[in-house]
């Protein structure tokens, strides 16, 4: 009896210091550390040049300049200056250069430049994203490796140890907060959505800003937990990236794509990765995804054996839309668009890239109005399934209780905002020139120039009333969805 008693008391002891910390979600169970709950300092500022509450990441290129790859194939300097006149036809991954990154970290502490490393490492860096990469604040991929260039895996900032990471640096986004808001609500809904955590950049020993250090989409424990291929076996499980064509390295030659489904979008494979991929393992995951693909274009897409059930994921393929749909992402299920799959298991798709979420897309207005995805590979198909639209609507109506009602979306912002603190101030001390809208340019604002905001706390207001505007829409408008699967809307498949 006092045994039981024990075990009991521990592991009451347990789930109590874990809701304290914010690791378990209070509705689902779903464990997710949330950096915004951390303890602030308690004691004053330390007097020095620079000192922070949140982590610090500091990069030393030795001088050596991190150039960047244009669409139209040239390079350009930090300062979006062409250096070269001539094409650059290599891989990028080419533009990789060395670096050594140290970071400083603590819970509850002031943070210093000449404090005590949590770690020094080699790394490599080069410049990611897509229209981003013409901002003044870039976003950077980051790899750890030992200094004869093998992966080197690193726990960063608490966060489970892999090799590589990406620093985003949200600019058009200006409140800071969109990646970090969308990645933690779809951290407690869905089985794995990246970790990111908040901290200040140094490049070369000049400020850089605020910054997101998140979870690059891999295999790795902590992250996507996948069963490795098995030595002379040809059967693998696999990630795969649906994005812009010519993006990706390994591009496949899957049923959507011979078939045109995919549009200007292109499927590529992420894992297995260079050094465990073979010719075999590639046909094995062409003809895998295939197969897949095929069942839902098929019209017995909703039978239970024959039908993509067998093969997806139904309620995760369904909190993808939810959580993409009310954030209104763009980009979802076209591009940044991740799926793996287990050898012994079924599809599940990964959120990625929220940056030009809530009415934050580059070149035109997205209004709180309608639906984004019914045209997106998959996921048009989907609707017409019964099944797969009352999935859809029920995970909406679960998660509008919980962590997409207003008051917890509006409390997070509230509660990230506090916790960033002077960090803000700090940030805009560089970019506060973007709430100056009397001098604006075609690449670092949003068009129509009304769009932006002329203040941070502006921005704020717009994300919240976006947010709300947006909740009160779909509450109304979920079961319309129900038109998609409805044998009136799918009258040429019922006649063949």
């Amino acid at each position: 009896m006092k045994t039981k008693l024990m075990y009991l008391g521990t592991a009451i002891a347990v789930i109590a210091v874990m809701v304290v910390f914010g690791k378990i979600d209070a509705e689902n169970g779903t464990k997710r550390y949330m950096q915004h709950k951390e303890q602030l300092p308690e004691t004053e500022r330390p007097e020095e040049e620079f000192s922070t509450h949140l982590p610090i990441v500091s990069i030393d290129t030795n001088g050596e300049e991190i150039l960047w790859l244009s669409q139209g194939g040239y390079l350009y300097d930090s300062s979006n200056h062409v250096v070269s006149d001539e094409l650059f036809t290599g891989d990028e991954s080419l533009l990789d250069i060395s670096c050594t990154t140290s970071v400083v970290s603590g819970e509850g502490e002031w943070h210093g430049l000449q404090d005590e490393v949590d770690f020094t490492s080699t790394a490599t860096i080069r410049v990611r994203g897509n229209s981003s990469r013409l901002f003044d604040k870039k976003s950077y991929l980051l790899k750890f490796v030992e200094k004869d260039g093998e992966e080197k895996n690193v726990s960063v900032i608490g966060m489970d140890k892999a090799s590589e990471w990406v620093l985003h640096g949200p600019f058009l986004d200006r409140t800071l907060l969109r990646n970090y808001l969308c990645y933690n609500v779809a951290g407690q809904v869905m089985d794995y959505a990246p970790d990111v955590r908040y901290c200040e950049l140094f490049l070369n020993g000049e400020y850089q800003g605020l910054y997101l250090m998140v979870e690059a989409i891999s295999r790795d424990e902590g992250r996507i937990e996948m069963t490795k291929p098995e030595r002379g076996s040809n059967v693998t499980s696999w990630i795969v990236r649906l994005d812009r064509a010519g993006k990706g390295d390994t591009p496949l030659n899957n049923f959507t794509t011979y078939t045109l489904q995919t549009g200007v979008s292109e499927v590529d494979l992420r894992y297995p990765g260079a050094d465990t991929l073979t010719p075999e393992r590639l046909a094995y995951v062409e003809n895998d995804l295939s197969e897949i693909e095929r069942a839902i274009y098929s019209t017995d897409r909703s039978d239970p054996a024959k039908g993509y059930q067998a093969y997806i994921d139904k309620e995760a393929l369904a909190q993808y839309f939810v959580l993409n749909e009310f954030f209104g992402n763009v980009d979802a299920g076209r591009f940044s668009t991740y799926y793996y799959k287990d050898v012994r298991g079924k599809v599940i798709p990964v959120v990625w890239d929220f940056n030009n979420g809530c009415d934050n897309y580059i070149d035109y207005v997205y209004d709180v109005e309608g639906f984004n995805m019914m045209e997106s590979p998959w996921f048009g198909e989907l609707l017409k399934d019964e099944a797969f639209v009352k999935e859809v609507i029920a995970q909406y109506r679960s998660m509008r209780e919980g962590v997409l009602s207003d008051e917890n979306l509006c409390t997070m912002i509230d509660d990230t905002v506090l916790y960033l603190g002077d960090a803000v101030d700090r940030n805009y001390e560089k970019y506060g020139y973007v709430f100056d809208l009397s001098e604006t340019d075609g690449i670092n604002y949003l068009q129509p120039v009304e769009r932006n905001a002329e203040s941070y706390e502006e921005s704020i207001q717009q994300l919240k009333d976006w947010l709300t505007a947006r909740g009160a829409w779909m509450d109304a408008n979920i079961d319309s969805l129900q038109q998609y699967s409805h044998e009136s809307k799918n009258v040429t498949e019922v006649i063949e």
